[in-house]
């Protein structure tokens, strides 16, 4: 599939995509929300370290505000006055309620460390927040102290959200990362792709511009000559753009930084759409794979909004009613395309142009209302669901809404029960994700209780979550039956052993761009001498197993990286006897 086959399918969808800002007065009130918010600022991904910098917090808290701004109240900021306001219905706007919320986040520290300076700017801290309970319980008071006293939460009244991380052993993590793991994709990713006819002549064009840009200063040596092409336009990008804003010899030294920086993004910006979605104009069942097999992220992410907002309705709007997911761009990238906002025009000028900012937001709203009985959550014949897009985190960008699956509504609404059946039809739950993923070692899809029948049917087959532990369960009795055995039959015994730590990497002699005339603004990237280390597959990992390139050489300031130090088993919370000496009795007269 090639760049030039996504033009020009998407040249037959409907030019142009108008956009309007959400008007709350024109749909009714706002009865449930699911976001999902791409990840603020951090370091490079070809690091072994990445982390979220300063300025990626403060990008997070600044969406989060603009959040509470507009579904939850007021924020005392001047900069949010151009919020346009869509209240989330009973909801409380001081004090966190986890039992109406659901956060998720992806494991990576880049991605948690952002989603919780989201939540600041979504709840932050309030004292005396729960002094003013006027119920029986009052958490804040103490009445055997006369209960006049009020306890704040430390750090001024900081609250604690539910925060829930889903790691690659978590069914429900498809729905914020449907393809990472996903082998088949990753097997497209680097074989079938980078051997597609068209796919060559885009690299064959753009290899000497990668070249020519690594080969000189400012960036001549930060990576192998090899590596610099087509294949790794994101990882390449998202290097250049972070030493391009945090490193000043890269940042002085850059002639036309900004112009370069542009090329590598719209490279970028090519090559993540190309793998997020497909199309090559034919009907064939090869091409219906490769379609839901390319665009497995925003699959995964329909069927988790539309099971979010299912689920709201189920519990009469007192579960679920807002959905926060955090994740990197790709759900996006692939949802966008799923949901037929790129056209001639947009993919060409606007905000779905270009790669998702950092602090992005795709943002679904539940609105409707019952003239009858406003102050109640409408019957589902008197919902609809409009999609809106935060293109950035800055204070003053838009909440902007667009039409989905081509509607042709003014206000970009779709109907509930449309929307539920498209979501539900275009989805992958995790029980599909396994069968679209093909040979995968996720727990969840080593025995499933479900047919192809219960796949159509969430109700009639097992919970993801019970089919994760049962997985989880039988690949431990089988390691321990195989432990047994060779117990047994094999004289083998098991002999404790402390873990020592591991000893820190050698501090590298300071050098980086200048040599021994680094700036000491300059030391801004750690690189081990391990290389490239990171889970992205079809970009870095494209050589064929071939050995990651040294740093021995590498103008990126060598430092020694923390390392999580490998617990002995001696630091158990528990006790053990294994190994040890028996205890013998004292004895004294």
């Amino acid at each position: 599939m090639a760049l030039r086959k996504c033009l020009a399918v998407a040249s037959t969808l409907i030019a142009g995509v108008w956009a309007q800002s959400g008007n709350q007065s024109d749909v009714g009130k706002v009865w449930a929300v699911a976001a999902f918010v791409n990840n603020g600022d951090r370091t490079p991904i070809v690091g072994e370290t990445v982390v979220l910098t300063p300025e990626g917090a403060q990008q997070m808290l600044r969406q989060g505000r603009a959040f509470r701004a507009r579904y939850l109240t007021t924020v005392n900021d001047s900069a949010y006055d151009n919020v346009e306001e869509a209240r989330l219905q009973d909801m409380t706007i001081h004090e966190i309620d986890n039992s109406v919320l659901d956060f998720t986040s992806q494991t990576d520290e880049s991605v948690t460390g952002g989603a919780m300076a989201f939540l600041q700017g979504l709840y932050p801290p309030s004292p005396e927040a729960f002094g003013t309970d006027t119920e029986e319980t009052d958490i804040a008071r103490d009445y055997t102290e006369g209960g006049d006293n009020i306890t704040d939460y430390p750090l001024n009244g900081y609250q604690y959200p539910n925060l829930r991380t889903l790691s690659i052993l978590d069914p429900m993590s498809t729905a914020i990362q449907g393809n990472l793991r996903c082998s088949n994709w990753e097997s497209e990713m680097s074989v079938n792709l980078t051997n597609d006819a068209s796919m060559k002549e885009f690299y064959n064009a753009t290899i000497d511009y990668y070249q020519i840009i690594f080969s000189t200063y400012p960036l001549q040596g930060i990576i192998s000559l090899s590596d610099a092409n087509l294949w790794n336009a994101y990882e390449i990008y998202d290097l250049v753009s972070y030493l391009y804003t945090h490193n000043q010899t890269v940042h002085d030294g850059f002639v036309n930084g900004t112009a370069i920086l542009s090329i590598l993004r719209k490279y970028a910006t090519s090559m993540e759409r190309i793998k997020n979605s497909y199309a090559d104009g034919s009907d064939s069942a090869e091409t219906k794979r490769k379609e839901i097999l390319y665009s497995v992220a925003g699959r995964s992410l329909a069927n988790r909004v539309a099971r979010q907002f299912i689920n709201n309705l189920q519990w009469s709007g007192s579960h679920d009613k807002l959905t926060l997911m955090f994740g990197s761009f790709d759900p996006i990238i692939s949802f966008i395309a799923l949901s037929g906002l790129l056209t001639t025009d947009s993919i060409l000028d606007g905000p779905f142009s270009t790669l998702p900012n950092p602090g992005a937001a795709l943002i679904f709203e539940l609105v409707g209302e019952d003239s009858d009985n406003p102050d109640l959550l409408p019957s589902f014949n008197d919902l609809s669901v409009r999609l809106l897009y935060r293109a950035s985190a800055d204070p003053d960008e838009e909440f902007t809404s667009y039409p989905m699956f081509d509607s042709e509504s003014q206000n970009g609404l779709v109907p509930y029960s449309t929307f539920i059946e498209t979501m539900q039809e275009m989805g992958v739950t995790a029980y599909d994700w396994c069968d679209v993923c093909g040979d995968t070692t996720a727990p969840w899809c080593l025995y499933s209780f479900t047919s192809e029948d219960d796949l159509n049917n969430p109700s009639s087959s097992l919970d993801p979550i019970v089919a994760g532990v049962v997985g989880a369960v039988i690949m431990g009795v089988v390691v321990a039956l195989a432990a047994g055995c060779l117990y047994c039959f094999a004289g083998v015994r098991l002999r404790r052993k402390a873990v020592q730590d591991e000893p820190n990497p050698p501090v590298g002699v300071v050098g980086g761009f200048k040599g021994p005339e680094r700036m000491d603004g300059d030391k801004d990237v750690a690189v081990t001498k391990e290389g490239f280390h990171h889970e992205r597959v079809g970009s870095w990992e494209l050589k064929d197993g071939k050995p990651l390139p040294s740093f021995d050489a590498v103008g990126i300031a060598p430092r020694d990286v923390p390392r999580e130090r490998g617990r002995s088993l001696d630091d158990d919370d528990d006790i053990s006897v294994m190994g040890a000496t028996p205890v013998k009795a004292h004895e004294a007269v």
